[in-house]
């Protein structure tokens, strides 16, 4: 029988949300540092939300019943993928598994926290990111960023390898007071009632998450709406739904949250995002030039990037993201229109012109910098699909798309400081990423995975430690000791 969502939505229908809902926790919790296909249980949790409990009465849910219900899901549009296969697509089908799946796989440490308190909080600009996200969430940047960090060390309590704590899952009333104690009890309600879907009225914040897609046969590769409710009101205790999920909460709720609800965000944040790049240039101790500098160079009304550093190394920054149904339909045409005026842009209207201008004669190399991680991390993959859009005398020698590397703000973030800490140039670390590329055995298809020759230090970066410091738990329950 052929699996569609109907037949899917209408097993759901007949047994209650409660029994569904428990099934899926149970199967989260089951082994949960293994790694399994935990998308499938956020789809079958949401689409519980939605029609569970929609038959009246409702059948009792039996293990075999539930089992059956989610092997639907996972086998339901399968040929989505496959059908990439066939055609020749396998990176296309990576594309789709990356936009699936590994969102899910984002680490944390202290830095990010700082790195977000610097972004939103520290630079200043037009718009105040900090006062409209107090307005609509009643926090303070540096508040919402504590509380998370102190969340964060205590699902990861289980490291300290001491059999009398650990992490069950759920928020439990002692760190609940611990975490009023060191904030205050309004501070913690109030993140509650910020991340906790609510479980009597969750459909209007289900339907209203931005990366929803509307194809329900897609849904199965779409980004969980849990990203912006990691926390879950279950069996009268506060649930950390899946540690994957909160973890990527803790790197970017701020981003999610504000850009889903503020409209004047995307620019400021664009602005903000390169004044804190800038941060790690100057950390370089290396020659470089301003945009604004840069026109003066160029012909007038010439395009221009954002940074040029030591004369051949061209910086843009690019605060971007796929478009949802773009990531899990990657077509040339859809990946095209997503990025044609952000990544795509950035190489063939302001990089190649850039670098012809200024240094034709020379071996030039790129960095598009963005916020979040994204599928290519080498130019050439992006180019390949998207070259039939431009010339085909377009002249690439200036700077080769193999000579231009799309690197995240934390990845950008660790390479500042592995040259603060070995003896390695920037212009170094791009012949090494080039030269694994160039071969297919070495190749990466994430640029932090080049720097794995080198040592996983903390990050040695000057311009965190002000906020590095002022998001110290140590320092705010114990200052009498600092």
């Amino acid at each position: 029988m052929e699996i569609t969502f109907n037949y899917i939505r209408n097993r759901i229908r007949e047994h209650s949300k409660e029994e569904l809902l428990q099934f899926c926790h149970n199967v989260l919790d089951d082994k949960r540092d293994k790694i399994k296909p935990i998308w499938f249980v956020f789809l079958l949790m949401k689409w519980t939300y939605l029609y569970g409990g929609e038959k009246n009465p409702s059948k009792p849910l039996t293990p075999q019943k539930a089992s059956k219900i989610l092997k639907s899901i996972t086998d339901f549009n399968q040929e989505h993928i496959t059908d990439f296969m066939k055609d020749g697509g396998i990176h296309r089908a990576f594309h789709i598994l990356y936009s699936q799946q590994f969102y899910l796989q984002t680490s944390v440490y202290r830095e990010k926290f700082a790195t977000q308190l610097k972004l939103y909080s520290t630079i200043s600009g037009k718009y105040d990111i900090q006062r409209s996200f107090e307005t609509k969430t009643g926090f303070k940047i540096v508040d919402f960023l504590f509380l998370m960090q102190v969340i964060w060390l205590y699902t990861n309590i289980d490291r300290l390898e001491k059999p009398s704590i650990s992490f069950s899952g759920y928020l439990t009333n002692n760190f609940l007071k611990m975490a009023s104690e060191l904030t205050n009890v309004d501070k913690v309600k109030k993140l509650l009632q910020l991340l906790v879907l609510d479980p009597i009225n969750p459909n209007e914040k289900i339907n209203s998450f931005k990366r929803n897609l509307k194809s329900q046969e897609l849904q199965s590769m779409e980004r969980t709406f849990f990203t912006l409710y990691p926390l879950q009101y279950f069996n009268n205790k506060i649930k950390v739904i899946h540690l994957s999920v909160f973890n990527y909460s803790l790197n970017y709720y701020i981003y999610d949250y504000l850009k889903s609800f503020d409209d004047n965000f995307t620019t400021e944040f664009g602005n903000r995002f390169e004044k804190y790049i800038e941060f790690g240039i100057k950390e370089l101790n290396c020659p470089y030039i301003r945009e604004n500098e840069l026109k003066k160079q160029l012909p007038k009304n010439s395009k221009v990037v954002d940074f040029v550093i030591d004369k051949n190394i061209f910086v843009e920054c690019k605060a971007i993201e796929v478009q949802a149904y773009a990531s899990v339909n990657p077509t040339d045409e859809l990946i095209y229109n997503s990025l044609k005026d952000s990544l795509i842009k950035a190489y063939f209207q302001q990089l190649l012109n850039v670098a012809k201008t200024l240094n034709g004669d020379k071996e030039n190399w790129g960095i598009i910098l963005t916020y979040k991680k994204l599928y290519w991390s080498q130019f050439s993959d992006l180019y390949d699909i998207t070259k039939h859009n431009f010339e085909e005398t377009l002249d690439t020698m200036h700077i080769p798309p193999e000579n231009v590397f799309i690197i995240d703000i934390h990845t950008w973030d660790r390479i500042i400081s592995i040259i603060n800490d070995e003896e390695i140039s920037l212009i170094e670390i791009l012949k090494i990423a080039k030269n694994n590329n160039s071969v297919v055995t070495t190749k990466k298809q994430s640029f932090d995975m080049h720097l794995d020759v080198f040592k996983n230090n903390p990050l040695n970066l000057n311009y965190l430690k002000d906020e590095i410091e002022e998001l110290n738990i140590a320092k705010k329950h114990y200052p009498q000791q600092q």
